[in-house]
């Protein structure tokens, strides 16, 4: 699953959407759209709800700030072959 920015006339909608196969093609379905984006920015919900997910990751590193513009890096370790 993954999220997407679906543009609609001038709005764009945030969605989740599954990819799934179907013989050889891949097939995308959308589980549930979001809300309008300009909407969910404006009342600072994309975060709340990637706070609220990051709590079943266990691998996701997470930065939050309250700044619109963030550089960070991430480095992630992979066990390496037994020497």
């Amino acid at each position: 699953m993954f999220a997407r920015v679906k543009k609609s006339g001038k709005r764009q909608y945030l969605q989740i959407v599954e990819n799934r196969r179907e013989g050889k093609k891949t097939v995308q379905r959308v589980v549930s759209t979001l809300g309008r984006m300009d909407q969910l920015t404006a009342k600072g919900e994309i975060e709340t709800l990637v706070r609220s997910l990051a709590r079943f990751s266990e691998k996701a590193l997470l930065v939050l700030s309250g700044k619109s513009e963030v550089n960070a890096q991430a480095k992630k370790n992979r066990p390496g072959p037994d020497l």
